[in-house]
Parts: C-alpha cells; structure tokens; sequence
C-alpha cells in the first residue's frame, strides 16, 4: 500500500477513543432524571471498561441512604428550638409562613371568644409577627366578618352589664383599653338608658342588703354600699342615693 494510502495513526486513536464513547453511551441504563456526577480525584483509577463502569455505577446505588435520626437526636433538636425561643431570638420565617402561623394564631384566639382588632394585633406582635403581615392579615378576617369591632363593643356591653352588673363608665373604660374607638364605644354605650343603669344598681345593692348585720351600723352599710357602686362605674350621686333609699326600705328609717 502506498504512503499516502496508509491512516493517519492520530485519526485512528481518535476514532477508537469516539468509539468507546458511543460503546458506554449505549450500554449506560436508562434512569429517567439527570445522570448523577461523581467527581473523580486525579490520582484515582478511571474505569477502563464498560463492566467497570457498571460495576462502579453498582456501588454507587448499593450505597445505604444516610441514617434516620434517632429519639434522642430529635429530642435534643426540640431543645435547641426552645432554646432559641426563650433567648427571645426572632424566629427566621418567610413572608408566606409568617401568613400561614398568623391566620392560625387568630383562629385559635376567635375559636376562644371574640376579640377586638387590637387585641388580636397585639397577641401576633407578642409572637413577634412583622406588624405588616399582623395588619394585613387582621384586614382579611375583618371583610369576612370574623374581625368586628362594632360587634364587639356592642355584645361587650350588654354582657358586662348583665353578668357584672358594670356601669357605662366603667364599661366605657373597658372597651377603650380594648382598642374600641369612641365613636363605637358611644354608640355601644346607647344600649343602656339612665333609668335601666339605676334599676341594675338597686338590684346589686339589694342582693348586699340580705344579711341582717347590714342593718346594724347605717352609716357602716351605707359607706360599704356606695363604694360597690363606685367600683362597678356608678357615679358618686346615683350610688349615695339608691344606697339610702334601698337600705331605709329593707331596714327603716
């Protein structure tokens, strides 16, 4: 054969090494998902054939998964949380999971009782959720109907003054200090006429008045019964006035 017949010894070697390639293309398995990279050191041997490859990719997923962790490694992980809480370390939580723990948070607190706008504010910041996501998430509930501070203050008064028998001004003063503005609290307060806020005060000092030793000492009974009232919100006048006329009619003149 002539020289310039003969193959080039460099283009032989290249099509032998393009061969192999498409040898282990082939007889690589299907996985379905991106083949797994493992990195080689330099020093380590490469494979030199396709059942040492195999035998290799063998090993790989003979590999066992790394262990579960056991009853004390979680417990010690439940520690280390509530540690981190009581440090009063600010709890690391995106913007989407603040949402999620504080809708829960206000579930919870209107699955107990009803609350006001700002108590509920004031228990997310306690769980120190951004006061934004706090917000935002109070004005969701309240175009549901589930947040109503007219509700609120409304049912708040007839309650306090059935069960407790409290008068306006101290009703008042409550459901300021629970956030309710006084345009709401007035018009809660509308509920309860003069004439029904002095029948519920005979009513309490009457249930006062039962024992016999009420009518030993007057001026005694007299000072004890006024400062009732003063305590549940009646005014000085109205609680010296229906003190002595309920004591004269239980005991005389």
């Amino acid at each position: 054969m002539p020289d310039w017949a003969k193959p080039d010894p460099t283009e032989t070697r290249a099509d032998a090494d393009e061969n192999v390639g498409s040898s282990l293309e082939s007889d690589r398995p299907e996985r379905g998902r991106q083949p797994i990279i493992i990195p080689v050191s330099r020093k380590s041997k490469q494979p030199q054939s396709v059942e040492e490859l195999r035998a290799a990719m063998a090993r790989i997923e003979a590999t066992p998964p790394p262990p579960a962790p056991t009853k004390k490694e979680r417990r010690e992980a439940r520690e280390a949380r509530k540690v981190a809480r009581e440090s009063g370390a600010p709890e690391e939580l995106t913007d989407d999971q603040w949402h999620e723990k504080a809708r829960g948070i206000l579930l919870r607190q209107l699955t107990a009782s009803d609350k006001t706008a700002k108590q509920l504010k004031d228990k997310l910041i306690e769980k120190e959720c951004p006061e934004d996501i706090a917000e935002e998430v109070i004005e969701r509930y309240a175009e549901i109907n589930l947040v109503d501070d007219e509700r609120f203050a409304k049912s708040w008064t007839v309650a306090r003054a059935r069960s407790k028998g409290l008068a306006r001004g101290a009703i008042k003063h409550e459901l300021r200090s629970k956030g309710i503005d006084d345009e709401l609290v007035a018009e809660a307060l509308e509920q309860i006429d003069d004439e029904a806020e002095e029948q519920r005060a005979r009513e309490l000092v009457r249930v006062k008045l039962r024992p016999e030793s009420m009518g030993v000492d007057r001026d005694r009974a007299l000072r004890r019964l006024v400062g009732m009232l003063g305590r549940k919100g009646y005014n000085g006048s109205m609680a010296f006035k229906v003190a002595r006329e309920e004591w004269n009619d239980r005991f005389g003149a």
